[in-house]
């Protein structure tokens, strides 16, 4: 029905156009005017005639028979080395020189200093343990 009325509108904005003479005061508005009204009268003429559906029709599959849950696997647990950084505090060291040779006070002969290390940090290796699971 919408078809057939929609045919009926655009062939009487044909006709209408044919019928009557132009009568603008210039040529080219009148050839614009009839160039719109035919865009127009096709354009209506188009969306009549095509089927325009927005989406196609669902299609409905059955049901699957029966449900296979993805498969699972144990991993054991194992240990794991990683990098991390540790805080080594500032603390005093003791180093032993060399012999010298008017050092008499020492029964040994060697010189000990003592200088201070600031704290730091440091990259460490550590293994930690990482428990059994699941995985799937």
């Amino acid at each position: 029905m919408k078809k057939v009325l929609a045919i009926i509108v655009a062939a009487s904005l044909l006709g209408v156009i044919a019928a009557t003479p132009a009568s603008a005061g210039e040529p080219g508005w009148s050839v614009a005017g009839k160039i719109l009204t035919g865009v127009i009268g096709l354009h209506i003429l188009g969306n009549a005639l095509s089927p325009h559906y927005a989406y196609p029709a669902p299609v409905y599959a059955p049901p699957p028979r029966a449900y296979y849950p993805p498969e699972q696997v144990w991993v054991p647990g194992h240990y794991e080395s990683r990098i991390e950084r540790q805080w080594i505090p500032g603390h005093w060291e003791f180093e032993r020189t060399g012999r010298h040779r008017y050092d008499d006070d020492d029964d040994d002969g060697y010189r000990s200093g003592r200088y201070w290390v600031p704290g730091h940090y440091r990259e460490v290796e550590v293994r930690a343990w990482i428990p059994g699971h699941w995985e799937g």
